[in-house]
């Protein structure tokens, strides 16, 4: 939330995306992207872009290890005994 408030308000400041996402630390794609998304540059909004944010990531998703119980028990075997890929 605090980044796309910096981002609102950079916007608001006529900032282009290469600045904000300088201020941010971001690759000014990620920035142009955001923006795009969420209503672009006179329509973004920072509490409804994180919302919207919010709803596209809320989908059922189940953990890998849930869904596969065989890969379960491998991990936890692994786990056991420090098991490690390198």
């Amino acid at each position: 939330m605090a980044e796309r408030e910096e981002i609102s308000r950079g916007l608001a400041k006529g900032r282009s995306a290469r600045e904000i996402a300088a201020t941010l630390g971001r690759s000014p794609s990620t920035i142009a992207r955001e923006v795009a998304r969420n209503g672009g540059r006179t329509a973004y909004r920072a509490a409804m872009a994180d919302h919207r944010a919010y709803q596209r990531a809320r989908r059922p998703k189940f953990a890998k290890l849930a869904r596969n119980p065989l890969l379960r028990v491998l991990v936890e075997e692994k786990l056991a005994v420090c098991w490690t890929v390198l």
